[in-house]
């Protein structure tokens, strides 16, 4: 349950982060959520939640966008379609929040009375 509520709770606050501040953002949701939230699967937590937005605000985009930006853009690199190119800015995002929500739940000391 614990999961869930952290996987959420970064989602809702990458995405509010990201309207106003740049795209490392993502960082400062990671770490408040892990810090704040912690789960027994804080990296996985991180790395679902913001690989999930990125990959669905990367669909949106393009399903708004009039031109093949994205084709273009595959195309530099070396991948063969603008699908492969939103999976690796997905897998990239997702990497970044969970070492950031893995960062923020190791700061957080447990007290324990012995």
């Amino acid at each position: 349950m614990k999961f869930i509520i952290q996987f959420v709770a970064i989602i809702i606050l990458a995405y509010f982060l990201e309207l106003f501040l740049p795209w490392y953002s993502i960082a400062i949701a990671g770490f408040t959520m892990g810090f704040l939230l912690k789960s027994k699967s804080n990296f996985w937590a991180g790395f679902l939640a913001i690989a999930l937005l990125w990959f669905f605000a990367a669909l949106i985009i393009e399903s708004n966008a009039a031109g093949d930006l994205a084709e273009r853009v595959a195309l530099i690199f070396p991948l063969k379609h603008k699908l492969l190119l939103m999976l690796v800015a997905s897998v990239l995002g997702g990497l970044v929040g969970g070492m950031a929500t893995l960062t923020g739940s190791a700061l957080r000391r447990e007290r324990r009375l012995y």
